[in-house]
Formats: C-alpha cells, structure tokens, sequence
C-alpha cells in the first residue's frame, strides 16, 4: 500500500558496506564474527596495536554524525535573485544540519570544496553540537540559538578543552563533506598554525593518508605582521585531499617556443639532450637491462656513464635514437657524449605544475579592498579570502560545469570566485555556499546588515548587478534558503535519551512546534515550503522544477529533477475527487511517485492508487 513520506535524513553507513560485503548482513544488521572472519589478519585487536589520534569526545562524535536531520530548507525568495531560473544556492543556517540535508540529493556531485573554517585562535566562534540529548540539541539548531539563546560562544584556552571543542567541531563537518564529494572530488581547507597538525591527522583519518594532496603555503601579507611575538609571520596553508585517486590537478598548458630550440639542421629547429639518465635511478643496477655500448664516431664501444663516474644506464634504447637519425655525438676534454636531438613541433603542448608556495598570487588586503569598493567601507567584514585566491583554487580542480560548494562562506568571496572565472573563460560552474546567521557585533554595520549572512547575500547581489552590466547571458543570481525547523509533525520520530523523562522533553517539543498533535503538518505551513521539504527528503536537488498542474479538479504540483532524471506529483489539498483518481490510475501516470496528505485519502483510495502508481503519504 502506500509508504510514509522521509521526515529526516540520516547517514547510513551499512549501505556502503552492504555494497562491497552482502554476505555479512543478516536481516539487514552486520553480522561481526562473519565481518571478522572475512577481514582475518587485517584487523587490529587492541588500540595499543596501533597509532591513533584521541581526544576528549572523540567517541560521541559518530553518535552525532549518524542523528538523524529534522529540519528542512525553506525558500526565501525575496532574499533571491532571479530565484526561478538561477542554480546557484546560498543557504542560511548552521551547517552541520545542512550537510546531513545535502546528503541524499548532492551524494557525490560535488566537484569542489573549498572552506575557511574559525582557526581556533582563541576568538574564533564554535559551534557546539551536543550529542548527548539529539533532540534538545535539535530544538536549539533549528531555531539557531544555544540553551542561553546565544548565536554561538567563543573558544577560549581557559576552556580546558581547547583543541578538543575545536575538533568535535569540525570532524562531522568534514566527514559528511567528503560524501558529498565526486571521485574525483578534492577538497582545500584554510588554517593557520594553531590547529594545521591537528587537521591534518583527522583530514587523514577521514580521507586517508593516501588521498592527501599537499599542504599549500600562502603569503598572505607582505612584509608580516609586526607586531608578532618572534617572527613576522607572513603566511597560513591550505591543505588539499581528494577523494580517491580518480582526482587529476588541471595543470596549465602552453605551446612550445622555438626560441627553447637553438640548433638547426635540414629537418628544422631542435635542442638536445643526455642519452644517458640522470638523477634518481641512473646507475646500471637500477636498470642492469639498459646498460650495453654503443659504437661512438670514432668506431669505439661507449657505455652509459653516471654523472658521478660510475657505471650508469641509458635514458632510453638508443638504438631507436640512432635508427630515427636523432643522435648527435658532442666531443668534450672527457671523449664523445651522446645526446638526442628534440625537435621542435609547434602543436606540442607542455604543462608546468602548479607550486605549493603560492607567494604574490594575493593577499588578505585584496579581500579588504574588494568589500571596501562594494560596499564603500573596509570593515564590512573582518579578514574576507581575496577572490584571486579562490578563483585560482577552483580553476586548478575543476571543469566548466562542476558544483564547487563552501560551508564557511563568510562573506561570500567563494561565490564571486565562481562567477569571476566563469567570465574568464566562459564556464557555467554552480555554487552551494552555507553561511551560518552569526549576529554582526559592530553595531553601526548591525543596522544595516544584522548578520554575517545579511552581509554575503547582499554583497552577491551587489557583484551581480555589475555583472550583469558587462554580460547578461550567464546566470548570475542566486536561491536563497534558510534552515528551519519541519514542516513535518515529527513526534514519533525522535530517540530519546532513556536517563530524561521522555513524555516532558515531547510536550515542550510540541509546544515549541505550535502545533495539534493529530495534524501531518505544523501550523502556518505553506505549500512551497512542504514541496521542497519533500524534495529534499526524497533526495532531488534544490534546482529541480516545480510546476502547478491541474488533474480533474484537483491541484498537483509537478516536481523535476531533470539532473537525476527523477521526477513525483504532489498534491496538498484536504480532499481529492473521484475523478482524479481514475485519471491517475491511467497508463499516462503509471509507475510515477505521488504523494499525498494521509487524511486525504482513504484506505480504498490507497489501495487502488498504489496498483498503478508509487504512493507516499505526509
């Protein structure tokens, strides 16, 4: 008959395994003995066995990562621009539950990501996700406040849990962002000294020693900073990891120059080089088959000599050298050398790699100054990334049409960096950007722009405009979203903590919801609110189309994901005629999702509708 629509989103970790080893599953749970005897000799039985990183709250840490999401997306449209015809997203809200409500439709789609999470300097704000009472933690998420009704709390070393409130902060984040990554994924993460040792050994665990990249040294201010306690500190890292080995680094191409080739003969310009190897591996016994001589001019065996002296190996066969008319023999104090002649081809392409110490690429002023000229005012935003910076990262890791995505988006500098290279060279990348609503404290700037958020959309907007001015045919505008609570009545969904008292923790819940217990959905919910709550539980993208239908008389909204080809019907209406259903019980609907409120259906309708079409019901 018909299923219950998804009201939370959580990670399941079993599918993956389930993928790989399906033998060890009985009635879908792991059977470990089973798990263990298929992984003999490969599992260590005691933590002293091994090297591992800990911490204080390190083992709640996957209980948080595997609650499940309640919230939902709602659509603030007045905040957007050009909000049905856009794909670029900026999404309001704490971003540990907006990954978790990312997950099922943006699992592995992500080219890129790019975050500058807080540095644990001291002052930086962490958020503090409590594991220990999911439910109360929820409660205060979504309505984006602590227990004291406070944005978030700064991370102090008189905490006595310094470095561990720092990790518990980041290790889910990262953790669900690598779902989100494609294969061939990467991901750069800004830090500074105090915590870069740290994050590396937990971007390890996470990604695997094996898929880390390198560790990007940044100038970002000339001549350092003065005032520091030894040295004028000049720089901070970016580290990158990828997904799996599928991820390649798009490094630059240039065309060959003759002026490299300054020798001529009858087949054109050319350069020369050692037939003999250098360098790691030139000695015969790394490669005994490439030692054996050839005759010089002088009609004399030559062997391969190493540049030390010893008995050395050809770089190449020479003999494909000599049969191709390539060698050239040059006679020194020592006797004859061999070299083979490189011509020059002018459709040959070279690539140069790209360094790990990026030194006047630019500075953190450039992202001071780019705000100052938008908004008129240098301290809109304190220490904003350059966009030169950005732009340069994401155009080294991605194609024209991949999905870059940034959680710590600040004051939106990852959104610029995107529609600048798009202009550059014509791509048409999207961007997913997850700001948290953290209230400004300047309270000149607090008038204007209450918050950090306030301030990344209103400086999109204001980029947008010039934009468009210089070239309307790209899109250059942007959804808006903000993370709220359900629009869904949630009350048999949550786990409680056996040690609270189950029936007080759901009265406030419902009191706070403002809602009758035997209604589907919250009071004040709205129709475009509940779609996209649908369409984020069922796991289609946040630029699917939605369309207001008619079937018989009844009003449906046709929903489309066209990038997963995934498509459903949904209909928010108290009653549904007799007619309607006949018509959705023709072969034009047949197989297709639809979903309904509960009550508007009875048991027969279920019954009938479920023989021709996938019902879910609210």
């Amino acid at each position: 008959m018909s299923e219950k629509i998804n009201k939370s989103v959580k990670i399941d970790i079993k599918e993956g395994l389930k993928e790989i080893y399906p033998e060890v599953f009985e009635d879908n749970k792991v059977n470990f003995e089973k798990l263990k005897a298929l992984l003999s000799g490969e599992i260590i039985e005691k933590e002293d066995d091994r090297f591992y990183f800990n911490w204080a709250g390190k083992s709640g840490l996957f209980k948080l990562i595997q609650a499940p999401a309640y919230g939902t997306l709602k659509p603030v449209k007045e905040k957007s621009l050009d909000f049905d015809n856009t794909e670029n997203i900026v999404i309001v809200g704490e971003n540990l539950e907006t990954l978790k409500l990312l997950l099922k439709p943006y699992f592995g789609k992500v080219k890129m990501i790019y975050i500058d999470p807080p540095y644990n300097t001291g002052k930086d704000f962490i958020y503090r996700d409590n594991f220990k009472q999911p439910l109360k933690d929820y409660l205060e998420k979504t309505g984006q406040v602590d227990s004291e009704g406070k944005k978030l709390t700064t991370n102090t070393e008189a905490s006595g849990r310094y470095h561990s409130d720092w990790l518990n902060f980041i290790y889910p984040r990262l953790f669900l962002a690598r779902s989100l990554l494609r294969d061939d994924g990467v991901i750069f993460v800004s830090i500074d000294d105090n915590e870069v040792h740290h994050l590396r050994m937990i971007m390890d665990e996470i990604f695997g020693e094996e898929n880390f990249v390198d560790k990007i040294i940044w100038r970002k201010k000339s001549g350092g900073g003065q005032d520091d306690e030894y040295f004028a500190k000049e720089h901070e890292y970016i580290l990158v990891y990828r997904k799996t080995y599928d991820f390649k680094l798009i490094e630059e191409t240039y065309a060959d120059d003759i002026n490299d080739y300054p020798y001529e003969d009858k087949i054109g310009r050319y350069k020369i080089m050692k037939l003999e190897k250098w360098g790691a591996g030139a000695y015969r016994k790394d490669a005994p088959s490439l030692y054996y001589p050839i005759k010089d001019p002088d009609g004399n065996d030559y062997y391969p000599i190493a540049p030390d002296g010893r008995e050395g190996r050809w770089r190449k066969k020479p003999e494909y050298v000599i049969a191709e008319n390539r060698i050239e023999w040059r006679k020194t104090k020592n006797g004859w050398t061999p070299y083979e002649k490189i011509y020059y081809d002018p459709n040959r392409e070279k690539t140069k790699k790209e360094r790990t110490i990026l030194y006047d690429l630019a500075e953190n002023t450039d992202g001071t100054n780019e705000l100052k000229e938008l908004f008129g005012r240098k301290d809109i935003y304190s220490n904003p990334k350059p966009t030169e910076l950005i732009k340069y990262l994401i155009k080294i890791s991605s194609m024209k049409d991949s999905l870059i995505l940034d959680f710590f988006a600040g004051s939106g500098t990852t959104g610029q960096a995107v529609w600048d290279l798009n202009k550059e060279d014509g791509g048409n990348r999207k961007f997913i950007l997850v700001q948290l609503d953290e209230e400004v404290h300047d309270e000149e700037i607090k008038k204007e722009f209450p918050t950090v958020a306030d301030i990344c959309i209103e400086r999109l907007r204001r980029v947008s405009e010039k934009y468009k001015k210089e070239n309307n045919n790209q899109d250059f505008g942007f959804k808006v979203f903000k993370l709220d609570r359900s629009n869904f009545n949630l009350k048999d969904e949550f786990e409680f903590d056996q040690s609270e008292d189950k029936e007080e923790l759901k009265k406030k819940y419902l009191d706070w919801l403002r809602m009758y217990v035997n209604q589907p959905l919250v009071s004040g919910w709205q129709k475009i609110d509940v779609i996209y709550e649908v369409m984020l539980k069922e796991g289609f993208n946040l630029n699917s189309k939605i369309e207001e239908i008619k079937i018989k008389d009844g009003t449906f909204y046709y929903v489309k994901d066209e990038q997963q080809n995934l498509d459903f019907y949904i209909n928010l209406e108290d009653k549904i005629s007799k007619e309607a259903i006949e018509e959705i019980r023709t072969s034009k609907y047949k197989g297709k999702l639809f979903v309904f409120l509960d009550n508007t259906l009875t048991d027969s309708d279920k019954i009938n509708l479920s023989a021709f079409v996938r019902l879910k019901v609210i």
